[in-house]
Parts: structure tokens; C-alpha cells; sequence
């Protein structure tokens, strides 16, 4: 078995970047990179960049970056020991358990002991759905809601009978540490120093992350008490507003339709999975979240919301419009019939009907519009609730372009001048916030200054190191760090310097994980990621031309210290000769 460090080695070795991100984020072919919609933040136009060669990625964007560690631990939430046992486990790599504890630090040890009490509690939930006794409420619920068998084991559903220390009971008995389970949100501490059960008496709906390990819980009731649904509680594995029900195993359906459907509940989600559509999640009872979206988008190019036929499903279809819009995707509605949400009516109605229902959808904003001119009276008043319902969803959308393009359409569809609607829009964000004003103002850039502040000779010297490493030891000859003027820049270049001395390093790859300055790592990455400005011909005269510049620097300074020290009118002339002579 490999150690904790050539576990990392031979990962490296084995895992090809583009295939892991590509799982996730949907990546084109640009030159020598891959690019794609950024998952970690909002943006239409590409500027997350993976390059193949140096098993490494960018974002120009949101300046995250790294390698495929880097990316798996941000992604998916995961410490950098869980990425590394995640990464191992996919290519067949074994660690020792010592070697992986060794690499291993308390935010791990704390997770990993979660995930294991969490697994638990799924496997005991399962035990009682099937337990004779116990688990008949919870099979004849599902019996009545017609879920296979086949669907019920995939996707891990339970029983929590209706008893305070069940779960408890059993956890005890499996010397759990129940002060932990506490952290879990499977259970709960009570004010006399003890521990009872949160579910109780609900039908368990258990909700895994994509790499398949258990997160948290859903809980339905089975009569009319309150809350109808119990979800687990915020923990350091579970986010209500991050995670999606189902997408574990949908995302290779969605990514093959290229659509994803959204619905809002677990039996939603499960009934239209049991009738065979299989590019179906659902939310956790929680509004859908920009973070929902950043998921989505790196699987499908469309997705289509399900809401129910009731006024809270027309407003929560208006309320997405935004989030969808401001990441980049594609989005489309369908409001059921009245009295009908997804699982009554794939129950009542068939797969054939739904799938019709959503290749008839329309795009969220041209639905509510469509929906509300049916059904509304259009005068004076009608108008201005109609406004005011829509205000709000579109001062939330951050393309400028796009909210004029709306503003046309209610403009056209209401019959209200543009004009009116953009002041609704200004006072509305007013009244949001009166810091707004200004915030968007753009500074301007010095001449012969880059966009991070790095001057031409910075970005050139670098630029030549990074893309033509062959350059190193004649730059460290004719000591080109003398035109770096930036500390960030000549941090980099310093690390390369001593890489090269030390192991005589003839690529740049590994240099990043070296620099201990954020700042430095990114610039170094986007110089990486981006193209070089010289052809393999050119390397020769740009050393030259680094070479000249180098020397004359050293000579000014040479006059500059002369002229100070008052040296002999001799001695200065021969400096002022070499500074022509270089010069020309």
C-alpha cells in the first residue's frame, strides 16, 4: 500500500484533470485549453480554464485555481485528506490507514466521523422500514404512493419509528459518540443531559452528495402533523441551499438530454423517477438557490422548473427567473393543472402526459406574463399589481442588456411606457439600497501597466519563464530579476530560481504549490494558463533583449552610485562609453 505522499504522486500520475472537471462542468476545446462555465461563481461567458499538459485549472474570474486536489476539495466541499482518499479510491490506489490518519487534520477527523455516524443511521432507518413490526406505517405509505421496490432501495429510503430513543438506543450500542451524533443532526441533546431521536415517525428520505456518501436526512410525517417535512440541520457536511435530491444519480441523465427537471419535493422527484424519467432532482424545501443553478449548469444547457398550480408556485416561478438568468442557464415552466402536483399527476395521468406538459414549456418570464394578461382585467390597477409583482425579480438580474430586453416586452405586453418601468426599477433598487449608485464605476489602467498592475517587463520576463522554462539558467546568467520592479512577480521568479538551482527543474508545473503568497499563486496560474508571447524562435532575441536591458540597468545604477560617491572624471566617462555603447 502507498504512503499518505506517493499516494498524492501516483494520483497525480493517474488522473487526467480534464476527464474529473469534465464529469461536473460542461468543457470545450480552445487551443491548447479547455474552457468552461465556472461552478464556484456566477458568470455567462467563459473564464474558467483547465489546461491538460499541467494538470491544472483557472478561473480568470472568480481567481480560484489549482490542481486536481485543488478542485476536488472545493468542489465538493471535502478536506484535502478526504480528496486525496477520494482520488485513490477511483484509481484503484491503495493508502495505508496509518499514512492517510498521518496526512489527516481535525477538520477530517471530524468529518470522516460524521459521514461514519450519518452512514449508520441510514443503514438503521433501512433495517426499520423492512422490520415487520415497526416498519409497517412506513411500507404501506410508500405502497399507497406506488413506489417500486426497486426505487425504494436506490435510493436508500427509511422508516423512523415513533419513539423518542430509537436511533439513540442504537447508536449507544454501537459506542458512538452520541455528542457527535449531535454535530450529525441525527439526534438531539435535551435539557436534562440527554439524548432523544429528531426523526420520529417519519418516512426518510436519505440525501447523498455525488460521490455517493450520506449528507443528511429528510423526514416526511404520515398524517397531518407539523412541520410536514423535517430535514437535517445546517451541519459541516449538509447545506440545505447547496445540495439537490436525486442529482447523485441523475447527473449522467442530464448531461445525456442535456436538460435537467426540477421539482420541489422528495416524492416528486421519486414518483416521476419511478415512471422512468431519470433527469428529474428536486429541492429540499428551500428556495432554488444560485448555488442550486451553478450545479446544473455544469451538466445540462436547459433546465425546466415544475411548480405547483397554486399562486405560491406562480410567484416562487417569477422569484427563480433571476437566479437561473444571472448564471448563465437556460430555464423554462411548467405549472401543473389545478389540484395537481408532479406526483399526482404522473400517478393519475402517466410519464407520456408529463413528458408532453414539458416539451410545451415556455420560458419563465413569457409564461408569467402569458398567465397573468389570460386572467387579469387590464386596467390602471391591474397594471400597477402586475408591476409590482415583477420589479422586483427583474432588478435582481445583473445583465443590463437582458433587463432592458424585459423592460421592452412588459413595455409592449402592458401597454406602459419604458420609461415608467425603468423609474419603478430605480426606486425600487433605491429603496434596496441607497449605496448602489457608483458601485459599477471602472478604474483606469496607467499606461504601460497590465490589468494587475504588473509592468511590460514583469509580464514579458515571466511570461518567458513560465512558457520556455530552457530560458531559466540564461536569465539567472545575466541576472534578469533586476528589471522586476513588482514584489508579487519577483516572489515567483525568485521561487523558479531556487526550484532550478536546487533540482535543476527544466518545467514550471510545480512551482505553484511552492509560493507561499495567495496572490503570487494566482498571477502565476493566469501567466500558465494563458499563451506565451514569444514562438520557440523568438526565445533566443527576447534573452538578448532582457540581456540589454539588464546591463543597462546595472550601468545607471553604477553612475548613480559614482555620481554620489563624487568618483574620478575618468572612471565616469568609461561608464558613460559602456551605457552608449550598450544602448546601441
Amino acid at each position: 500500500m502507498a504512503s499518505f505522499q506517493s499516494a498524492k504522486e501516483e494520483i497525480k500520475r493517474a488522473a487526467d484533470i480534464v476527464e474529473i472537471i469534465g464529469q461536473v462542468v460542461q468543457l470545450k476545446k480552445a487551443g491548447k485549453n479547455y474552457v468552461g462555465l465556472c461552478p464556484f461563481h456566477s458568470e455567462k461567458d467563459p473564464s474558467f480554464t483547465v489546461n491538460q499538459e499541467r494538470q491544472s485549472f483557472h478561473c480568470f474570474g472568480c481567481k480560484k485555481g489549482g490542481d486536481v486536489f485543488s478542485f476536488w476539495t472545493e468542489y465538493h466541499g471535502a478536506t484535502f485528506p478526504e480528496a486525496v482518499r477520494d482520488l485513490a479510491e477511483r484509481y484503484h490506489i491503495d493508502i495505508t490507514k496509518d499514512s492517510y490518519e498521518s496526512g489527516d487534520n481535525n477538520k477530517a477527523i471530524q468529518r470522516k466521523e460524521l459521514f461514519k455516524i450519518n452512514e449508520k443511521a441510514a443503514a438503521y432507518f433501512e433495517a426499520i422500514l423492512e422490520n415487520p413490526v415497526k416498519g409497517k406505517l412506513g411500507r404501506d405509505y410508500l405502497k399507497r404512493r406506488s413506489l417500486s421496490s426497486e426505487v425504494i432501495s436506490q435510493f436508500r429510503l427509511g422508516y423512523a419509528a415513533d419513539e423518542w430513543d430509537g436511533l439513540t438506543g442504537f447508536l449507544r450500542r454501537n459506542n458512538v459518540d452520541l455528542d457527535m451524533a449531535v454535530q450529525a443532526g441525527v439526534i438531539v441533546p435535551n435539557d436534562r443531559g440527554s439524548y432523544y431521536d429528531r426523526f420520529r415517525g417519519r418516512i426518510i428520505f436519505t440525501i447523498l452528495d455525488q460521490r455517493q456518501k450520506v449528507v443528511g436526512f429528510g423526514g416526511r410525517v404520515l398524517d397531518d402533523s407539523l412541520p410536514k417535512y423535517l430535514n437535517t440541520p445546517e451541519t459541516p457536511l449538509f447545506h440545505k441551499g447547496e445540495f439537490l435530491y436525486g442529482l447523485n444519480s441523475s447527473f449522467s441523465a442530464i448531461r445525456e438530454k442535456n436538460r435537467a427537471v426540477i421539482v420541489e419535493g422528495y416524492m416528486d422527484c421519486l414518483a416521476l423517477k419511478n415512471h422512468g424519467l431519470k433527469e428529474v432532482v428536486a429541492t429540499l424545501g428551500t428556495a432554488l438557490t444560485a448555488r442550486h443553478v451553478r450545479k446544473l449548469k455544469g451538466y445540462a444547457s436547459e433546465a425546466v422548473v415544475v411548480f405547483d398550480s397554486d399562486e405560491a408556485g406562480k410567484a416562487a416561478a417569477l422569484r427563480s427567473l433571476p437566479v437561473f438568468s444571472n448564471e448563465g442557464l437556460s430555464a423554462k415552466v411548467v405549472i401543473l393543472p389545478n389540484g395537481y402536483d408532479p406526483d399526482a399527476f404522473v400517478n393519475a395521468k402517466g410519464l407520456n402526459s408529463f413528458l408532453d406538459l414539458l416539451n410545451r414549456a415556455s420560458p419563465i418570464f413569457e409564461h408569467y406574463l402569458d398567465q397573468k394578461l389570460t386572467k387579469e382585467t387590464l386596467d390602471i390597477e391591474a397594471k400597477a399589481r402586475i408591476l409590482k409583482e415583477i420589479v422586483p425579480a427583474i432588478s435582481d438580474l445583473n445583465s443590463h442588456p437582458q433587463s432592458s430586453l424585459y423592460v421592452k416586452l412588459i413595455s409592449e405586453r402592458l401597454g406602459i411606457k419604458e420609461e415608467i418601468i425603468w423609474s419603478e426599477l430605480g426606486s425600487y433598487k433605491s429603496s434596496q439600497s441607497k449605496n448602489a449608485i457608483g458601485s459599477d464605476l471602472i478604474q483606469t489602467q496607467g499606461l504601460g501597466v497590465s490589468k494587475t498592475g504588473k509592468t511590460l517587463s514583469d509580464t514579458q520576463l515571466l511570461n518567458l519563464l513560465a512558457h520556455h522554462p530552457h530560458a531559466i539558467p540564461s536569465i539567472i546568467d545575466i541576472e534578469g530579476e533586476l528589471l522586476i520592479s513588482d514584489p508579487v512577480v519577483m516572489e515567483i521568479v525568485d521561487t523558479i530560481f531556487e526550484k532550478y538551482r536546487q533540482e535543476g527543474i527544466n518545467s514550471c508545473n510545480r512551482i505553484e504549490e511552492s509560493l507561499k503568497n495567495e496572490t503570487a499563486r494566482i498571477h502565476f496560474r493566469e501567466v500558465l494558463t494563458g499563451p506565451s508571447f514569444y514562438s520557440e524562435n523568438e526565445v533566443e532575441q527576447a534573452i538578448e533583449e532582457i540581456r540589454a536591458k539588464a546591463c543597462q540597468k546595472k550601468i545607471s545604477e553604477s553612475l548613480t552610485s559614482f555620481k554620489r560617491a563624487k568618483g574620478d572624471a575618468e572612471a565616469l566617462n568609461q561608464l558613460l562609453k559602456l551605457k552608449r555603447l550598450n544602448r546601441s
